[in-house]
């Protein structure tokens, strides 16, 4: 059953957007129970209402906790992922369902993580690959994609161009759109995160997670959630969602109160990752945060910085964005006692930052 947390709507048909608000779907799987079996982001796959045909083995990241410290902080290494990101868990479960639909190309919108996700797996399924890029994506990303023999199309603009003109470009060519925020299916192959820190570590109190459209830390919650649903968990996290401080429309909308949101106008940040001006998940964003008991908190580049030396001492290389997580710890306040899991969404190679 797909349905709009935003005004409602309900149906057991496949769409990309809510037709009554075009707000973003999410999936009710009426048939999930909780049998992990195998190994990687598909030992969940009885909590997945995809059927897998096509993996590169993603998930199963190593969860570490922080040396030399008191308290009881643990990082979820993504960027161990086969192209680098958390985003691979989302594109194997969307990719698999392209396939199994027949669809011969598919279509993304992306500040380049996603990107090279979709193109990777696109690869590996034999589908053409179409790539909607900002003009100012850094060229590490772009080399990665461009490495799975993807079409490219730069797009001067935001992020948010890039999707106005992915969708008008789907629908002429009858490609499958493969992206966060606008397929459903994404999250539920993201929510296989919280799945495996459950596994790994328990429930945490606390889940730091970067937002760029949100989709990630509404993924999060929605698994543990599930979880506490077919009673297999007794509590929840919380859940605090980070942002760049420049670009933080999720963060201004939830300390107003709001879904409401303003786009900033000459917004510049170091980490491209989040960089997003309009969250498609806002709505499930702050009602994960809410729901949660959570927060939401801002980090400027030169926080994000000092997060990438530190995640560095930890013997982990992380992209800004990532670092996000780290910078954010420092902002909240917990106990000792507290299990707190960051979540390192990518890797350093993705955006090297100069020390």
């Amino acid at each position: 059953m797909f349905y709009c947390p935003k005004c409602g709507w309900k149906s057991k048909a496949f769409n990309y957007l809510c037709p009554e608000c075009e707000g973003i779907l999410l999936v009710d799987y009426e048939k999930k129970e909780w049998n992990p079996k195998g190994s990687g982001a598909w030992r969940y796959s009885s909590m997945i209402p995809v059927a897998k045909s096509i993996s590169l083995q993603e998930g199963g990241t190593p969860i570490i906790r922080r040396r030399d410290v008191k308290e009881q902080v643990y990082l979820k290494v993504e960027g161990d992922n086969p192209t680098g990101s958390f985003k691979d868990r989302g594109t194997t479960v969307v990719v698999s369902n392209a396939f199994n639909r027949k669809y011969k190309e598919v279509s993304v919108a992306s500040t380049g993580n996603m990107g090279a996700s979709v193109a990777a797996y696109a690869a590996y399924a034999n589908l053409k690959a179409k790539v909607f890029v900002p003009a100012k994506t850094p060229k590490q990303k772009l080399a990665q994609i461009t490495a799975y023999d993807a079409s490219i199309v730069r797009v001067n603009g935001s992020f948010d161009d890039c999707v106005k003109k992915m969708l008008e470009e789907s629908e002429k060519r009858h490609s499958y759109i493969a992206m966060t925020g606008i397929n459903p299916y994404y999250v539920e192959g993201e929510k296989t995160i919280g799945f495996e820190i459950f596994e790994q570590i328990g429930v945490p109190d606390k889940i730091i997670v970067p937002m760029g459209t949100g989709g990630l830390i509404t993924a999060v919650f929605k698994a543990f959630k599930e979880l506490k649903q077919l009673k297999v968990v007794k509590k929840l996290p919380e859940m605090i969602g980070v942002q760049a401080k420049a670009c933080a429309p999720i963060v201004n909308a939830w300390k107003q109160g709001t879904y409401e949101y303003s786009l900033p106008k000459h917004a510049k940040t170091i980490a491209s990752a989040i960089f997003v001006k309009t969250p498609f998940n806002i709505v499930t964003a702050i009602d994960s945060i809410n729901e949660s008991k959570g927060e939401a908190v801002t980090v400027n580049d030169l926080e994000m910085i000092r997060g990438v030396k530190e995640l560095g001492k930890e013997g982990v290389f992380a992209e800004p964005a990532s670092a996000a997580t780290i910078a954010a710890l420092k902002k909240i306040d917990y106990s000792k006692d507290e299990k707190i899991v960051l979540i390192i969404t990518g890797s350093g190679l993705k955006q090297p930052v100069v020390l």
